[in-house]
């Protein structure tokens, strides 16, 4: 019982994560030269970054590692000659724990 709350919590938690990230995706795919300088700027701003691996939650470290990982990836797919990063929205919510 204590397991399936925990479940039904993370995957609420999971829905404001989701909305976020679709709404970004949306606004990279406009200029995705800005989206990725924005994304360099973002692993400068610790404030910004703390806020962020609190809504991702988990254990501080692997919320940080989550967050890198995904940045990481959305940095990479805005770099492309054809950048999609639409087509990677399941792979960063997987990245964040905000997949299902």
């Amino acid at each position: 019982m204590q397991e399936s709350r925990e479940a039904l919590a993370g995957s609420e938690a999971a829905k404001p994560l989701r909305a976020d990230l679709e709404a970004i995706v949306e606004l990279s795919e406009a200029d995705p030269t800005a989206a990725r300088q924005a994304l360099w700027c973002l692993q400068a701003d610790w404030p910004a970054l703390e806020r962020i691996e609190r809504q991702v939650g988990g254990e501080p470290e692997q919320a940080a590692l989550r967050l890198g990982a995904a940045i990481h990836l959305a940095r990479a797919e805005l770099a492309s000659p054809k950048p999609e990063l639409r087509r990677r929205l399941p792979e960063l919510l997987e990245l964040l724990g905000a997949a299902g």
